[in-house]
């Protein structure tokens, strides 16, 4: 055998491409004829037309499919996976397809010389599988369902600014978390204390920190359409249609067949009066479950009326905090730097008496102030009107609103009454319901009935977080802004009786 023979022989095999070369006898000689793959480089012309008509196929399937997920999301729904992965997939194999198309188109058919042969049957053949996955995807292109409720994330995050002096509060809140035997805690405390942020924090948390629950709901309550407003907000996130014609207890009924199966974490914030979970469609949390009820209130009375394990005071920054605050919202560090002016700000902190809200109010209108006549300003409106430094009024407005929800006109014009001591001052409780009876407050008498009835409308005004208590057990003070609110009240507000009082003048 010829040595021309050998190699014929050697290469009548399958090569590691899956070509087969196989030699045959001509005129002339042996010649080697490639089987089975010539046709990548000669149809060139006839993949790309394919290519092209199923790539067209694919794109009208493709925007018929998004024209009905448009109209689904206006509805309220979501994109199913599939659909989502089959348009995905479409899109990757249209950047593909170009690609190739356009590399054919521009050079790929002249096979001219070895290279250019090896690159237009590499081309062609891409093209061929491109094709293939385009039908595929073409065959798979029709959804029954295109788009469904939503399934909600776990956590939603909430806007909230950082925390200031709340990190004791904060971890035992995640211990209260952590206790299977804690299912309701309630956090309360004077209005502008912080207890809105801390709950904000609790909430945040979540998004990054591992936890047991399928869901954490967050749900602002306040006075007005409680039921309406936790039954719209938990529905939401579970993605439950809002049915106007439903009532409360249709809406109610599912909410429940729905929160029952979950381990739930529900944060209430601004809670004014005890709400029963039960009529609302929130299954009761409890150790069995796993699941935490969390809500802020200004009232003790409130945590007692939501049956909570654990009740939770927030209370007032001390000196430290209360001047990092400050000064975080003044802004311009270097205008502090004045020794001058750096006394004065340090006398507005003192009568913020540690509330972040009048902190930041304050702080935010005192930015920009260079002046030592400026600041000497703002302390004389503090002492005398303060509700006309900017943004005081927001504050007072916040206060209002527990104000308001004393129970009596009686308990109103108890608590307006304190406002006639000084600040900072420790008020005896005897005589301080002396002062209620000589008024007419509690009536004329002098027996142990009005002098009980006198400590009970005290307590009301403790837990009400618009008293506190003084340096002694056997005496209440007032919160420097809660006494100034209750001034501007007095003076400003249309009551019957109305109070003559002239600040900073002495005790006398």
């Amino acid at each position: 055998m010829s040595n021309l023979m050998i190699v014929i022989l050697q290469f009548n095999q399958k090569l590691v491409d899956g070509s087969y070369y196989q030699a045959e006898e001509r005129k002339g000689g042996w010649v080697l004829v490639i089987i089975g793959r010539l046709s990548y480089v000669f149809n060139v012309d006839k993949r790309i037309d394919s290519l092209s008509t199923a790539l067209n196929e694919l794109k009208d399937r493709r925007d018929d499919l998004k024209r009905q997920v448009g109209r689904a999301e206006v509805e309220g729904l979501t994109c199913t996976s599939q659909v989502k992965g089959w348009l995905q997939r479409v899109e990757d194999i249209e950047a593909e397809s170009s690609s190739v198309i356009e590399d054919l188109g521009r050079g790929g058919r002249c096979c001219v010389g070895r290279n250019a042969c090896c690159s237009s049957y590499k081309l062609s053949k891409k093209a061929s599988k491109l094709l293939s996955r385009a039908t595929e995807l073409i065959g798979k292109g029709a959804f029954d369902v295109v788009a469904d409720n939503p399934v909600p994330d776990a956590v939603e995050e909430v806007p909230s600014r950082p925390a200031v002096g709340l990190n004791m509060m904060l971890e035992r809140v995640r211990q209260f978390l952590a206790d299977d035997e804690v299912g309701t805690v309630g956090i309360y405390g004077m209005g502008g204390v912080g207890k809105t942020t801390l709950l904000k924090i609790i909430n945040n948390e979540f998004l990054t920190r591992s936890h047991h629950f399928d869901v954490v709901i967050w749900v602002v309550v306040s006075k007005e359409f409680v039921v309406d407003k936790i039954q719209r907000a938990v529905g939401a996130r579970l993605g439950l249609p809002w049915e106007e014609s439903e009532g409360h207890e249709q809406r109610a009924q599912k909410i429940y067949r729905l929160m029952r199966r979950k381990k739930f974490l529900l944060l209430l914030d601004d809670v004014w009066e005890g709400i029963d979970l039960l009529k609302v469609g929130i299954p009761v949390p409890e150790k069995t479950n796993r699941c935490k009820v969390i809500f802020t209130a200004r009232s003790l009375h409130v945590c007692t009326g939501m049956n909570a394990h654990q009740k939770l005071r927030v209370e007032f920054l001390g000196e430290e905090d209360s001047w990092k605050l400050f000064c975080e919202n003044v802004g311009e560090k270097g205008i502090l730097d004045s020794e001058t002016i750096r006394a004065y700000a340090e006398t507005v902190v003192r009568k913020c008496g540690g509330l972040p809200l009048a902190l930041i109010t304050i702080g935010k209108a005192m930015a920009n102030k260079e002046t030592e006549e400026e600041w000497k300003y703002a302390i004389e409106v503090l002492n005398r009107s303060p509700s006309e430094l900017r943004g005081m009024k927001d504050v007072f407005a916040l206060l209002k609103f527990s104000y308001d929800n004393l129970e009596t006109d009686a308990l109103r014009s108890c608590f307006l009454y304190c406002s006639l001591f000084p600040e900072d001052y420790s008020i005896e409780k005897e005589l301080l319901i002396e002062y209620w009876i000589g008024e007419g407050f509690l009536g004329s008498s002098h027996t142990s009935y009005v002098y009980d009835q006198g400590h009970a409308l005290i307590g009301s005004l403790k837990v009400a977080c618009l008293l506190e208590t003084g340096e002694e057990k056997t005496q209440v003070k007032m919160h420097d802004v809660v006494r100034s609110f209750a001034l501007w009240i007095a003076s400003e507000c249309e009551l019957s009786n109305r109070f003559l009082v002239e600040a900073s003048t002495g005790t006398d």
